[in-house]
């Protein structure tokens, strides 16, 4: 593909954009021939200023004024091998970016969380992606490459059919940007809460002809004691993240190698890690509550959207704080006692919450550049070639930049020493 850009950042003056962006200028290759987009060269340029001093040694990336118009929209697809999109909220402005991603045969990631507009474009573009061999994978920040590269992991360990995977997630604190502020709200206005629970159900992302699934029945309550994950309380990103994780499982499912599948009876649950039982049950009722009063009464989605931080800004991170984002899971094999794990898996990035996003989105960039380069790679995104894909379909490579980056994991059987 002899296009001028390798990859280009669109929404790079965005406060998650501005991180990708200032991550890919220190960690990207020298020979990565990329761009920044956005609608305001004003922006743009005082973004590359403020990278100028820091790696002087390296071309900064050219310039693309790009709007939300069809015709800007494919003129950037037309002119790059990979955009790394940042523009939220995506129920909004994303799919534009998509489909002029799939007319071009470009590939494309991105930092949405919104697992019901990632639901709607899997169920409408897949099988046009897959013919115009365009690779798209949505949700591979926070939300939600750990969990699928941790189930991922957990499986290559055991390779038995698997039960349930529960999963838990731990970060310290540093705030809300404007962006995720912004997208929640339009999630809640957009869709209705009929959309929101259809798109919720465990297999609404999957593709068809997945095969049969039956899982064993997931716990009631949504506040449980784990003796390997501790104290978990009810996370709402699980359902991004269990979207992500079980349209990975009908992939394998349907095109994977017997070996590398989950099995019929695989099931994922996530959850928030809390400090003690009182506070895991406090935080569900809290979280109900805003959330029931929010959907009720529009005027405090209006309140809270003056009170949050303007899109486009976020929380300032001081380098001297440690801050550090963790994530756990355990998963029993099918036909044994479900109730017991039969593997454990943990992975800590010790970063804040959006540094950490912006190392996974910039590095499934980078991973999905390398594996278009390849001549042979044993993924699922080499194999299929196209269609709306999933993080882990990037497979190892993606596991081993990420430990490059930083990434800590380590999966462990148990009884067995890894």
């Amino acid at each position: 593909m002899n296009r001028p850009y390798d990859l280009i950042v669109y929404g790079a003056t965005g406060y998650l954009g501005s991180l990708v962006v200032q991550y890919l200028w220190v960690n990207g290759p020298r020979s990565l021939r990329w761009a920044v987009a956005g609608r305001s060269e004003k922006k743009l340029v005082a973004l590359l200023d403020s990278l100028g001093q820091a790696q002087s040694h390296r071309k900064l990336p050219h310039i693309m004024v790009t709007t939300l118009s069809g015709e800007d929209l494919g003129s950037m697809a037309s002119q790059t091998r990979l955009v790394v999109n940042t523009v939220g909220p995506f129920c909004k402005y994303g799919t534009p970016v998509v489909v002029a991603c799939i007319e071009n045969s470009t590939a494309y990631v991105d930092s949405t969380g919104e697992h019901v507009w990632t639901q709607q474009l899997a169920a409408q573009w897949h099988e046009k992606a897959m013919v115009n061999k365009a690779i798209i994978i949505p949700q591979c920040a926070v939300e939600s490459s750990p969990p699928d590269l941790m189930t991922l992991l957990l499986a290559r360990r055991l390779r038995r059919p698997l039960g349930p995977v529960f999963f838990s997630i731990q970060h310290t604190w540093t705030g809300y940007s404007g962006g995720t502020i912004a997208s929640i709200l339009a999630g809640l206005e957009t869709y209705s809460i009929r959309q929101m629970m259809a798109a919720s159900a465990p297999r609404a992302t999957c593709i068809p002809d997945a095969g049969p699934h039956q899982p064993h029945p997931p716990p009631v309550l949504p506040v449980r004691r784990d003796r390997f994950l501790g104290n978990l309380t009810f996370n709402p990103s699980a359902m991004a993240d269990q979207a992500v994780v079980m349209r990975t499982w009908s992939l394998l499912q349907r095109y994977g190698p017997r070996t590398e599948r989950y099995g019929e009876r695989f099931s994922f649950q996530g959850y928030a890690a809390a400090q003690s039982w009182l506070q895991a049950w406090t935080s569900f009722l809290v979280m109900s509550l805003a959330v029931f009063f929010i959907l009720m009464f529009p005027p405090l989605r209006w309140l809270l959207r003056w009170l949050s931080p303007q899109p486009g800004t976020g929380p300032q991170v001081n380098p001297a704080d440690k801050h550090f984002v963790e994530w756990k899971a355990t998963v029993a094999v099918d036909g044994e006692d479900v109730s017991e794990p039969d593997a454990v898996g943990v992975m800590r990035m010790n970063t804040d919450v959006y540094s950490a996003c912006a190392t996974l989105v910039s590095e499934a960039a980078l991973t999905l550049l390398e594996v278009l380069d390849r001549k042979e790679d044993g993924s699922m995104v080499k194999r299929l070639g196209g269609g709306v894909l999933t993080p882990a379909s990037l497979g190892m490579l993606y596991v081993e930049r990420l430990e490059k980056a930083g990434l800590e994991w380590k999966v462990t059987e148990l009884g067995k020493d890894q």
